[in-house]
Parts: structure tokens; C-alpha cells; sequence
């Protein structure tokens, strides 16, 4: 945890009283319902807290300077990076040309036609304390019986090079499988144009698939980059449908361009 300090010049420091290491791993196991469940469970080891004297802090603010901000390690070394927040203001207002990548996660999709919000992948987090007294968090969007699909908004801006999107999930069935497609729309009309070279052809995990873990593209990095057009109405759409309830969708990779 980062607290702020006072100094001797007026400078802006930060001592490290904590630190903790954590550890995570990820399981499947059964939920009430006999349905899988991911189990994340935690250790942190947390190490002696410092003593801290004005002393150390003067000692902070003299190496580091009014423009960085400084951490004393339990052995009293000082270290000193660049003021976090003045970088984050450059960030938010200047988007510098380059390569970036964005991930949508499935749960934050509207599913569609008069249908509830979706049944969710039980996950366990040993991290995780509810009101209730139950370590349950949301994470994935599982397939049921009857196929539904979900609407992802794609919010790039215009003049944006789209380069690739990948769809990720689970799939533990042989009946089961998880969908998806890459589309515009015309800001006044309603009609579809698909923009990945599968066409209107939605890419999925298979019927057969059962071996877990799974991803696939549905605008493949070789097919010459898409820049967005203003105007239009950019969108992913995905389904599942498995009458075991042994598959899941976590969400999409997109890579793209910013000239």
C-alpha cells in the first residue's frame, strides 16, 4: 500500500509500509448445482513493516525530487519512479500513434430477445468476502439448453485500424459449443455488413469440442486490417447453447492500430 509522507522540502513521497505476495491458482470444481465452478484461491505472506522516521523521509524527497515519487523498502533502500499521476494525465489526454489491445469480458454483454440477463460461470475467489459470507464472483457466461446471444459494443473511434479480434472460453462438452461474429451497422439502417473475411459465417468451438480451454479468431490477423468507419455502429455477437452447461465464454482480444 502507498501512503503519502511529508517532507522536509514540501516534496510529494511515498514510503512502502506493506508489501504481500500473492499467489493464485485456478480449479475447477463443483458448485451447488453439480456444475463446475473455477475456485481461485489465495496465500499472501506478508512481510515486517518498516519502521519509519522523518529521517527516511527527508531522505526520500532529497534522491527522488518534486517530480517522482519514492518508496523505502524494509532494508531502507530508496527507490524513485516518475509522479504516477502526471503520467496518467498525459495518457488520458493524448492517445500517441501505435499498436494497442483491449480485452471485453462476456459478462458485460446484453444478451438478446426476451430473455434474462444470463446464467454465469459460478466462480469461488478466496480473495472474495460477500455480505453474505460467500466467496462467489462473476466471471464467465455458461451455455444452457436453449442457444442465447449476447451483444458486445465495440467502441473504437473512427480512422481506427482494426487488426484482429479472438474469442476465448471453455468447452468440456460434446454437445455443447460457444459462437461468435464481428459486424457494423449503418448509424440509420439496421442491416448487418460483416467485416471479417468468415463473412456472415460465425466461427465457433465445435460440436464436438470437449478438450477445455479454447480460442479462436473471428477477424484473423491475416486478413488485410479494417479501418472504422464514422457512422457506423461496430458490434461482436456470440451465443452458446449445451444442454450439459459444460461450456463458457470469457470475452474477446482486440488488437488494433491507432495511426
Amino acid at each position: 500500500m502507498l501512503r503519502r509522507l511529508p517532507t522536509l522540502a514540501a516534496l510529494t513521497t511515498v514510503a512502502t509500509l506493506s508489501t504481500a505476495v500473492a499467489e493464485e491458482k485456478v480449479t475447477p470444481e463443483p458448485s451447488k448445482s453439480s456444475k463446475p465452478a473455477v475456485v481461485v484461491s489465495e496465500k499472501a505472506s506478508p512481510h515486517a513493516e518498516p519502521t519509519v522516521t522523518g529521517a527516511r523521509f527527508a531522505k526520500v524527497a532529497q534522491l527522488c525530487g518534486a517530480e517522482s515519487v519514492g518508496t523505502v523498502d524494509p532494508d531502507g533502500a530508496v527507490r524513485c519512479q516518475s509522479n504516477p499521476a502526471s503520467t496518467a494525465r498525459t495518457g488520458a489526454s493524448t492517445l500517441l500513434a501505435g499498436n494497442y489491445s483491449i480485452s471485453i469480458p462476456a459478462i458485460t454483454c446484453t444478451v438478446q430477445g426476451n430473455l434474462p440477463s444470463g446464467d454465469t460461470m459460478p466462480c469461488l475467489s478466496g480473495a472474495t468476502v460477500r455480505v453474505d459470507g460467500d466467496q462467489e464472483v462473476p466471471c464467465q457466461v455458461r451455455g444452457v439448453t436453449a442457444r442465447r446471444t449476447y451483444i458486445c459494443a465495440l467502441n473504437l473511434p473512427a480512422g481506427t485500424q482494426l487488426q484482429e479480434v479472438i474469442a476465448y472460453g471453455m468447452d468440456y462438452s460434446t454437445q455443447g459449443y460457444f459462437e461468435a461474429a464481428i459486424w457494423r451497422t449503418q448509424d440509420a439502417g439496421f442491416a448487418p455488413t460483416y467485416i471479417s473475411s468468415f463473412g456472415g459465417t460465425w466461427q465457433s468451438s465445435g460440436m464436438a469440442f470437449n478438450a477445455g480451454y479454447v480460442n479462436f479468431p473471428i477477424f484473423p490477423a491475416t486478413q488485410p486490417a479494417h479501418t472504422i468507419l464514422a457512422g457506423e455502429r461496430y458490434v461482436i455477437g456470440f451465443a452458446a447453447r449445451d444442454p450439459n452447461e459444460f461450456t463458457w465464454v470469457g470475452g474477446f482480444r482486440v488488437n488494433y492500430y491507432q495511426p
